[in-house]
């Protein structure tokens, strides 16, 4: 029996949608979405998996996680609901930083809570999200001065919860991914299944 919270955070760049791909192709795929709001009382929901992982966010499109939750408030309800199980996998990740008190009420909910923040260096960040305005066609001047100052947040954030008494962890995308699976109860994916 599982009942787990792993929340992954990291600036743009640092590998968060794609390791969430990561966990979800471990997890089976897509087995539906379930929206608990849409419209004028705000958007939120989950992606649930054959293998029993819920990932928090819709994941139809590239990017997915908590950052579509509007406003990010629901993410306690939706968390709360899944925590009512006795076993439950949960799986969040996004840009948003939320505090120590929230991430205080996140690890209430759960018997274990892990919070992960990617430290993909940030030469990789810029290089990444250099590729992706170019993939989409964005032509626009890029500076990563933003970027270089949400990096430092993000790990200042990580810092925050671990001296709150928040089990937290540095890492980078490769060991997030196989430290995530391991968590969550999933097999590393055979390349066959990637493919």
């Amino acid at each position: 029996m599982s009942h787990i919270l792993v929340y992954v955070h990291g600036t743009n760049g640092s590998g968060k949608s794609t390791l969430a791909r990561g966990v979800l192709a471990a997890a089976g795929g897509v087995a539906e979405y379930v929206p608990v709001k849409s419209g004028k009382q705000g958007k939120a929901g989950w992606t649930d998996t054959p293998r029993g992982v819920a990932l928090l966010g819709s994941y139809h499109r590239a990017c997915g996680g908590v950052d579509g939750f509007s406003p990010y408030a629901h993410v306690h309800e939706v968390m709360q609901g899944h925590a009512e199980y006795e076993d439950t996998r949960v799986f969040a990740e996004g840009l948003m930083t939320p505090g120590v008190d929230t991430c205080t009420k996140f690890a209430g909910y759960f018997e274990r809570t892990v919070f992960i923040a990617l430290s993909t260096p940030i030469e990789q960040c810029i290089a990444n999200v250099r590729s992706r305005r170019k993939r989409v066609g964005n032509t626009k001047p890029y500076t990563p001065e933003k970027l270089i100052s949400k990096h430092a947040s993000a790990l200042r954030w990580a810092d925050r919860l671990a001296a709150a008494g928040l089990e937290t962890y540095k890492m980078p995308y490769r060991e997030a991914y196989h430290f995530s699976l391991e968590l969550l109860g999933l097999p590393l994916p055979s390349v066959d299944e990637l493919l």
